[in-house]
């Protein structure tokens, strides 16, 4: 609160509210009850986490990104109930298992894709409830057992290459839910009427939700958490946000609007850094009731005739240079085309060599450093892997392959010609079904 001012109206909402932020002490990271977990930004309720960014509930686990109730897991994205897998995508109640992408029930499995309820299987992909399966062929456990001794002793990189070839060849289902009714997107469970909606769990009546969990009512949200309802366009954060919106990083926001890093609020405009449990702020300064009332007014009036109501904060107000946030996986560019534009652009570190158990390396694939920590080292060991030699950054984007756009394009179903609505664009090689001709193909 020692850092309230009161609004200037001879200058604009956004650029008083950049004055503010850069006044402001900020935090160094985002985290809410976590044990030997420091270096982690938007992590909750975990134990021994290493660079695991939006996760929640995880231990002993390395490099996974927005991952939840989960053990000893290893350069993954999105893996939820799972314990022991490494280099995996989109895993549901997954154990023991390696390089799986949109499975659900299944272990001691690797190179799968969109299967359920499956063990001891190995390159495959469309599969339900099978056993003892190497591309979709079915072996007895001896064959299989001699068959993977020999497969496993390749090059990984060789037979991921190998996998995502023969991927491309099974049918795919025009959008990956389950669980869920009268809803769209991909990767979404236990859903109900959520439009457009990827990575999420648990939305009801919502739409255009990235990376969220148990929202209601709300658009436009992405990384939000936990009982979220009548929010709108708000970034990363979450638990208890309630008629909340254009918000970054906040948590238990009742009826308030243009907050950054702020939490325990209620009935506050334009804050940053706020979380004194307080309302009735704005640009962190104190008002009653009827003067907090009053002075909103006055600014959305004047916000609306800028133009500036109604949009989230611009990219000037951003903390981090575009290639170093999601955004540049989601919409590449190249530095010129985002310096062009005015936007920020950090560049590399250069290589310096490291030693001992917590060694700092240069990535194969950009030459980024990146360091390789006794964690990682000793789930490596556990789960028979080798050490990565690319830095996470590559490593999730290797991961990505197996991950559609979050985009919706028409087209129709290969196998009756209904029209459908996919996130497979239609000149893609694969085969997409719809909801009945892919039930029918793999029961």
């Amino acid at each position: 609160m020692g850092y309230g001012r009161e609004y200037d109206f001879d200058k604009p909402f956004f650029e008083q509210f950049k004055e503010l932020s850069e006044r402001v002490p900020r935090m160094g990271l985002f985290q809410m009850n976590n044990e030997n977990s420091e270096f982690n930004s938007f992590l909750a309720y975990s134990k021994n986490v290493y660079m695991s960014p939006g996760s929640h509930f995880l231990q002993d686990s390395v490099f996974c990104r927005k991952s939840q109730y989960s053990k000893d897991c290893l350069n993954s994205l999105f893996v939820d109930h799972c314990e022991l897998v490494g280099e995996s995508a989109n895993a549901s109640h997954c154990y023991n298992c390696r390089y799986v992408f949109n499975c659900v029930n299944c272990s001691d499995c690797f190179y799968m894709a969109d299967s359920i309820g499956c063990t001891n299987c190995f390159m495959c992909s469309g599969l339900i409830k099978k056993n003892y399966c190497i591309k979709n062929k079915q072996y007895s456990k001896e064959e299989y057992e001699k068959l993977i001794a020999e497969k496993t002793q390749e090059d990984a990189e060789k037979l991921m290459d190998e996998f995502e070839v023969f991927n491309k060849t099974v049918p795919k289902k025009y959008q990956n839910q389950l669980n869920c009714e009268n809803s769209s997107g991909d990767f979404i469970q236990n859903c109900k009427n959520a439009e457009e909606c990827f990575d999420c769990f648990k939305i009801v009546d919502s739409k255009y939700l990235v990376e969220c969990e148990d929202v209601k009512d709300s658009m436009d949200l992405n990384m939000n958490d936990k009982n979220i309802q009548l929010s709108y366009e708000m970034s990363c954060g979450g638990e208890d946000n309630y008629l909340a919106k254009f918000g970054f990083v906040c948590c238990d926001i009742l009826e308030s609007e243009y907050l950054m890093e702020s939490f325990f609020v209620s009935e506050c405009f334009g804050c940053c850094g706020l979380h004194p449990r307080t309302k009735n702020c704005i640009f962190n300064k104190q008002y009653s009731k009827k003067e907090y009332d009053v002075l909103r007014a006055k600014i959305i009036e004047q916000m609306t005739h800028d133009g500036e109501y109604g949009e989230f904060f611009p990219m000037e107000l951003s903390p981090f240079a575009y290639n170093e946030s999601v955004a540049s996986d989601y919409f590449p560019m190249t530095k010129e085309e985002v310096l062009g534009l005015g936007w920020r652009w950090k560049d590399m570190d250069p290589v310096v060599k490291g030693s001992g158990m917590d060694q700092v390396s240069s990535c194969a694939t950009c030459g980024k450093n990146f360091k390789t920590v006794s964690l990682e080292i000793e789930l490596a060991k556990k789960m028979k892997m080798a050490l990565s030699k690319k830095c996470p950054d590559c490593r999730q984007k290797d991961l990505k392959r197996f991950k559609n756009p979050r985009k919706l394009y028409e087209r129709k179903c290969d196998k009756c010609g209904e029209k459908i609505r996919s996130v497979y664009l239609p000149e893609r090689p694969e085969k997409v079904y719809c909801e009945e001709c892919y039930l029918k193909e793999v029961y």
